[in-house]
């Protein structure tokens, strides 16, 4: 746990110099969540725009998964840049979760979008790649086995926008390769106690994004009034590993205190057949210059 946050103090010390210089625009987003099943995470999200037209994004943090999947951890690092005009621009992105002890995955996304009067409309696509580290204890020896696997994936977004609403809808589906099976194969082999239980992410609101999934979708409103906000966002990720949709409803109240300080909560509940219902909240403070 220390490496993510010597990294978002270098990051820190590095922005605070750079506002020093006043010479572009930096911010800072710090994130605080926990689930009712144990998971529990902590990001820093940075952005720095040199230009009008350009913006870049650099993330760190640390989470947990649920009880279910035992000691499952790990650290998150991620990385974007965006370039934009009035009308229309491109994002890339690259996240990666790792947790050393027996499973990472690492995704690339990108987004290009255009706007025609209130309605935006983008193009989503991800590539997400997955392993998986097996141990298993034989009578006179230990067997390391590493699986990996990739999915596809390809989406589209609808936003809209009139005076203080705001409101969108995006789908995303994913396409997984034939390694995939060998690892779905595990689950009626000797090896389907002695792996990680990545289904298990699905049940808890921490770590819902870094499973195994083959579809997702999102939508939301959100109202804004003097210096708040107040946003409903609905979502829901499948589990190809085991066939099963979780779904989440959230709830977010966003206020501005100051062009240099600006707060918010958010707290919901997700809902699968397997895992129960589970409660969630997010605190996250941002910072800019």
């Amino acid at each position: 746990m220390v490496r993510p946050f010597r990294w978002i103090a270098a990051c820190a010390f590095g922005m605070c110099a750079a506002s020093g210089a006043g010479a572009v625009d930096l911010g800072v987003n710090f994130a605080v969540s926990a689930d009712d099943t144990g998971g529990e995470g902590i990001d820093a999200d940075f952005s720095l725009a040199p230009t009008e037209n350009l913006a870049l994004r650099a993330t760190a943090g640390y989470s947990t998964g649920p009880d279910d999947i035992g000691d499952l951890a790990g650290t998150v690092f991620g990385a974007g840049v965006s370039l934009h005009g009035e009308r229309l621009g491109v994002t890339l992105d690259y996240d990666r979760f790792d947790d050393p002890a027996n499973y990472r995955v690492a995704t690339l996304g990108a987004r290009a979008w255009f706007e025609a009067g209130d309605l935006r409309i983008a193009l989503l696509g991800r590539q997400r790649d997955m392993g998986v580290e097996l141990t298993l204890q034989l009578p006179r020896r230990v067997v390391h086995r590493s699986v990996d696997f990739s999915a596809l994936g390809a989406g589209l977004e609808l936003g809209y926008t009139h005076g203080d609403f705001d409101a969108y809808a995006m789908a995303l589906d994913y396409q997984y390769d034939d390694d995939f099976e060998k690892f779905t194969s595990l689950d009626d082999g000797p090896l389907a106690e002695r792996r990680p239980r990545i289904e298990a992410l699905l049940g808890s609101f921490i770590t819902q994004a870094q499973g195994a999934i083959d579809q997702q979708a999102a939508a939301g409103v959100q109202y804004s009034f003097d210096r708040n906000t107040l946003a409903v966002d609905i979502s829901t990720v499948h589990d190809a590993i085991i066939d099963e949709s979780s779904t989440s409803v959230a709830l977010t109240w966003h206020q501005v205190r100051s062009s240099r300080f600006d707060w918010s909560l958010t707290a919901g509940v997700l809902d699968s057949m397997s895992f129960g219902t589970v409660g969630f909240m997010t605190v996250t403070m941002g910072l800019s210059n």
